[in-house]
């Protein structure tokens, strides 16, 4: 929802050669995984990968990663939840949403069985592809700028500033992120060698929708786009689209709420086999322990939320200190080591290409804190 806005800040040129340079990179790396796999079925996990090449500190590191990154995702969850719920009842304040997001998403999370909520979570899917298909149809609707594909903006073209560039980095890598699934998906195909195919179909369709969110949110909203798109379209919905925007902020609503949940589960088992070994008097198996853990954890994700309250910056943290991690260096550093006659100099240069993708997005990412 926030690549529209990349477009007005990044420019529409760097825009789209990031988008496709770095939707192409994700998908490089992500062939190195399952190639690493096809050479060592064992490995079930990037945490697995990272004990096997490198031994427990590179498993420990992995882990971390990951666990910041959950940790973050959950934040941007709380966060959207609150600005949709901001748009909805506008005549509420900024926090209180905060506030019934967070008791929303929090008592999810008491639910131990959360097969039901993954279903839910597809809902997600849809309704990104509802909220593109309603966003073109009110602009068609709309017969006068702002919001209208009749009357289209002019696009900005270069970025506004050295910030608003760096910050587009950061949130593109958050979007072609999921590197960590990617283990699952290979072991479970009946045909391994499918693998590129699924992963040439995946990206290219990705990229390919990414680029028409961006560019049609653009044209219809310009220097008026604002962080989440959707917060537009609430500006310009008319009596045809009026219900239909109304639908899909409930069901970006309801979506995020049950992700948390979902995402919140790997932090709580993992904290409950740390807290294991170090106070085996603790009845980790209690009611009380399974509620109380998941309460203390939302509770800093609410905290944390306060801190840092934009979206697109949390976006931005996720893609550039963390996704380019676990989804882009870490693949070609486990694959240098598996395959050692691999061609070094290119993936050293694409290594360092990620890097410095990765060091210029968290600077964006930090710096759009302030401004």
């Amino acid at each position: 929802m926030s690549i529209p806005y990349c477009f007005k800040i990044g420019g529409a040129i760097p825009s789209i050669f990031f988008l496709i340079v770095l939707g192409f990179t994700a998908k490089y790396t992500a062939r190195l995984i399952g190639k690493c796999i096809a050479k060592d079925n064992s490995i079930n996990s990037l945490a697995v990968m990272g004990l096997k090449l490198f031994g427990k500190t590179g498993c420990t590191i992995i882990s971390t990663f990951f666990i910041f990154d959950l940790f973050f995702s959950m934040m941007a969850n709380l966060i959207l939840v609150k600005d949709t719920l901001h748009i909805v009842f506008p005549q509420f304040s900024p926090y209180f949403c905060l506030l019934i997001a967070y008791v929303c998403c929090t008592s999810l999370t008491w639910i131990k069985k959360l097969v039901t909520l993954s279903w839910v979570s597809l809902i997600g899917l849809l309704s990104m592809f509802a909220l593109f298909v309603i966003l073109i149809f009110n602009g068609f609707a709309t017969p006068n700028a702002p919001g209208s594909l009749w009357e289209r903006q002019n696009l900005t073209l270069w970025p506004e500033s050295t910030l608003g560039f760096f910050t587009i980095l950061g949130i593109f890598e958050m979007g072609f992120s999921g590197h960590s699934v990617l283990p699952s998906i290979f072991l479970s195909l009946k045909k391994r060698k499918n693998f590129k195919y699924v992963l040439n179909v995946s990206f290219s369709w990705i990229i390919v929708f990414y680029l028409m969110f961006g560019l049609v949110g653009a044209f219809m909203y310009g220097d008026q786009t604002l962080p989440q798109i959707v917060q537009n379209l609430h500006t310009t919905l008319n009596s045809k689209t009026q219900f239909l925007g109304t639908l899909i902020s409930w069901i970006i609503i309801i979506v995020p709420i049950t992700k948390f949940a979902l995402v919140m589960d790997p932090i709580a088992v993992a904290t409950t086999v740390f807290i294991q070994s170090k106070q085996t008097a603790v009845n980790t198996e209690s009611r009380i322990f399974f509620v109380t853990l998941r309460t203390i954890l939302s509770t800093m994700v609410l905290i944390a939320s306060i801190l840092i309250p934009k979206f697109h910056s949390v976006l931005g943290i996720i893609g550039a200190a963390l996704t380019s991690v676990t989804g882009l260096m870490f693949p070609i550093l486990s694959y240098l080591k598996m395959y050692p006659n691999a061609n070094r100099p290119l993936h050293y240069l694409l290594f360092a290409f990620c890097l410095i993708v990765s060091i210029m997005g968290t600077i964006g990412a930090f710096a759009s804190l302030k401004n």
